[in-house]
């Protein structure tokens, strides 16, 4: 199974990405600023919020 990293997987665009690539049969894993405290609205509105792997992950600490 293909595998795929999307930073910003809670923005719009990270989340239909993130259905386009469940839908193609990808294993997704995705990362936002504070996973543990982030609603996902735009994942769960899509109905994939169960699908994908979530962590916290800061891009300005790289």
């Amino acid at each position: 199974m293909k595998k795929a990293l999307i930073c910003g997987i809670s923005g719009q665009d990270g989340a239909y990405l993130a259905k386009l690539l469940l839908d193609r049969g990808y294993e997704v894993c995705g990362t936002s600023r504070d996973a543990q405290m982030s609603g996902f609205g735009n994942l769960a509105r899509l109905g994939i919020r169960e699908q994908v792997k979530l962590a916290s992950m800061s891009l300005n600490d790289f």
